[in-house]
């Protein structure tokens, strides 16, 4: 392996544990203008994703390795504004109507969750009353 193979070699510059992390982390290195890959879809591809991500430690963000340097210290830079933010006192506008809709469960969630919840009640139901009907045939 040449030298010139050797710089280009791609290394794990941090391992992320989501595919939104990995996402977000390869931004801030491509803002910087830092060649990146992300296999957090190479290994869901796989079915690896859960399996995988603990078998890898998490989702490999990859840079080659001569811009390893350049992309530890973005993201050092990176850490410090994120934490100089007061998050608290940025003003994000008015709340949007469907993203709070969002977050509201919908009538087919709430009868879903009405009717998984009468199934273990009747589950239970039916395994007292056996008890019952298996004792009182026992004595």
């Amino acid at each position: 392996m040449t030298d010139s193979d050797d710089q280009n070699r791609l290394v794990t510059v941090h391992l992320a544990s989501s595919e939104f992390e990995a996402q977000s982390v390869a931004a801030i290195l491509r803002d910087r203008e830092i060649m990146v890959a992300v296999f957090g879809a190479a290994i869901q591809a796989f079915g690896l994703d859960v399996v995988g991500n603990r078998m890898l430690g998490g989702i490999p963000v990859q840079v080659r390795a001569q811009d390893l340097e350049r992309a530890k210290s973005a993201l050092r830079a990176n850490k410090f504004l994120a934490d100089s933010v007061d998050w608290d006192s940025v003003d994000v506008g008015e709340e949007d109507a469907q993203v709070t809709a969002l977050g509201r469960p919908s009538p087919i969630d709430t009868l879903g969750r009405q009717m998984v919840r009468a199934g273990r009640i009747a589950a239970i139901a039916i395994v007292v009353l056996s008890l019952i009907a298996w004792v009182v045939r026992c004595a």
